[in-house]
């Protein structure tokens, strides 16, 4: 053979492997055939489950296809937890799990592997967790408890118990703290804890983006517990725990700038919404930092042209000395009181006439809106405090005047009360400008009429959803809420009476979700709860599937079950 020859056949021999030694290093799916679309799932496992007295070192998982290693690596988890992390070996469709110290003596371990891990080719999701079971002693621990996440997906969220031995129920962080134990819940967000050692457990849902087993406040959501777990071989398994997964809001709310607009007006702007809303006057102090006088604050207005602003009107003029802030007891949506760096501002007034005029900012119905219930009610807003006099007036198309009441909710806004209205009729409601007057000064809003008209709906074009709520609590009162599933949702809202009984109204035709809590404290809106100091979300209940709610009609005979997080 010639040495170019050879040459080339060496050429192509180095080739070849170097090929062969990239196919290898990779991982990636064969080409072509079918889309797969079926599930990966462990075949088997070395030791099987229910092992006891095992002694060795390595636990191999068998997949029915090849999956994504880093996916694996994000599912598996190994309960009670290791000081040291083990490591991965593969070998096609196997992966053999190595720990780096001996096991602990007469102990039971629970290797699951979540919902999160994916098949190679199609991209697919173990549909349930796969719990493996072993021992090193003479038995397994037989402890276990179920339950269910609630959540946008409810799959792939880790579930973590943190055993609470005497002193650590209080102290029980799970953003530093590292659980006991942990399993995924699956595709419709069922998990399972199985061997579990005798003890107390409190339990936390968190979608551990970071995988670090730890909560990452802020960045993950994560579900609170309304109990916590006691486990013990001679009593039955716990109720089912469910979990409602959120966002949780750990920051608390602050002062980001305090001016004064006018001689008469201060705008205060916070870094978020801040509650209760209106804005009780008692909770904001303003006064003079020199002599301590306070001034008198007449109305909370909030200016649509700043977010989480707002306009404070004062009885008094301010002068151009420093003036001192005092905020009590204002919190966010996640009943995060204002920060105690901020509570106390200081910030010069002002000499600046208050040369505004009041206005309306607001009205319910807006111009030429249709479809209105002839059994609603009409609002209107302001900009600050009004004398309303007899302002307004509502006419049919015939021009005959309807009856109105006013009935003021605060200090700048109204509801104009009347009789049921004709269906598909016309109306026009008009405002005197001249007459709504500034309170304080006297200046009224324009100088000449404003008027909306509007068209109500069909008659009976509304339907009613009724029925009432399961539950053994009695800590407050049952919220209902129906939320429209359309292009503009809507949500209405209603309170159940003393026997649990509610009824909702004046629906609109369509598809709704209907759920319901028990306001335990009374702040007219849901709380999920606290990891820590731990605090338990208010009792829940939902209904899963959606209610068509069709006009003229009644659906009755609806159950919600409101609990904590036990079924």
């Amino acid at each position: 053979m010639s040495s170019i020859t050879t040459k080339y056949a060496l050429f192509l021999l180095q080739v070849a492997l170097l090929i062969f030694l990239g196919a290898c290093a990779s991982q990636r799916p064969p080409d072509g055939g079918p889309p797969d679309i079926e599930a990966p799932f462990i075949v088997e496992t070395i030791p099987a489950n229910g092992t006891v007295k095992f002694t060795g070192q390595e636990v191999v998982l068998e997949f029915s296809e090849h999956v994504q290693r880093q996916s694996f690596q994000e599912s598996v988890h190994i309960s009670p937890l290791l000081e040291k992390t083990p490591t991965y070996e593969w070998s096609g469709r196997t992966v053999t799990i190595v720990f780096p110290e001996p096991l602990l003596e007469d102990r039971t371990y629970v290797i699951t592997v979540g919902t999160k891990v994916r098949d190679l080719r199609g991209g697919n999701m173990m549909k349930e967790t796969m719990h493996l079971a072993f021992s090193t002693g003479d038995s397994l621990d037989n402890g276990s408890f179920t339950g269910t996440v609630f959540g946008d997906p409810p799959s792939g969220v880790s579930l973590f118990a943190y055993a609470l031995p005497p002193g650590r129920a209080d102290t029980l962080n799970p953003a530093k703290d590292r659980p006991e134990y942990a399993v995924q819940s699956s595709d419709d967000g069922a998990f399972h804890f199985y061997n579990v050692a005798p003890g107390s457990y409190r339990i936390f849902a968190v979608r551990d983006k970071s995988n670090d087993m730890r909560y990452n406040a802020e960045v993950e959501e994560i579900g609170i517990p309304g109990h916590d777990v006691i486990v013990e071989d001679s009593l039955s398994p716990s109720p089912p725990l469910r979990f409602y997964m959120h966002a949780e809001d750990t920051t608390r709310p602050s002062i980001q700038r305090i001016e004064a607009i006018n001689e008469r007006t201060v705008r205060i702007k916070f870094n978020e919404t801040v509650y209760p809303q209106p804005l009780p006057l008692r909770h904001i102090q303003i006064s003079d930092s020199a002599t301590g006088h306070s001034l008198l604050v007449v109305s909370a207005v909030s200016p649509a042209a700043e977010r989480f602003a707002w306009d404070f009107q004062l009885g008094d003029r301010l002068r151009e000395e420093p003036y001192l802030v005092i905020i009590d007891s204002l919190e966010d949506g996640a009943g995060n009181f204002i920060s105690m760096n901020n509570v106390a501002e200081v910030f010069p007034g002002s000499v600046l006439p208050d040369t505004g005029r009041p206005a309306i900012v607001g009205t319910v119905p807006t111009d030429r809106a249709k479809n209105i219930e002839p059994d609603s009610s009409f609002q209107y807003s302001f900009n600050r405090p009004l004398i309303i006099g007899n302002a307004f007036e509502l006419r049919d198309s015939t021009d005959v005047p309807v009856a109105l009441t006013t009935v003021r909710v605060s200090a700048t806004e109204i509801v104009l009360l009347h009789p049921p209205l004709m269906p598909e009729a016309a109306y026009t409601i008009c405002a005197d400008l001249r007459e709504l007057r500034d309170s304080l000064n006297e200046r009224s809003v324009g100088d000449s009429v404003e008027c909306i008209r509007f068209t109500t709906g069909a008659a009976d074009q509304s339907g009613t959803l009724s029925g009432s709520i399961r539950t053994d609590d009695s800590s407050g009162a049952v919220t209902v809420r129906a939320r429209l599933l359309s292009r503009q949702p809507k949500i209405q809202t209603t309170r159940a009476d003393t026997s649990r009984a509610f009824r909702l109204d004046g629906l609109r035709e369509g598809q709704y979700l209907l759920d319901a809590y028990i306001d335990s404290n009374a702040n007219n809106r849901y709380d999920f709860g606290k990891a820590f100091p731990w605090t338990k979300p208010e009792p829940y209940g939902a209904i899963r599937d959606t209610l068509r709610v069709r006009a003229r009609w009644e659906t009755n005979g609806i159950v919600i079950p409101v609990k904590t997080s036990s079924e």
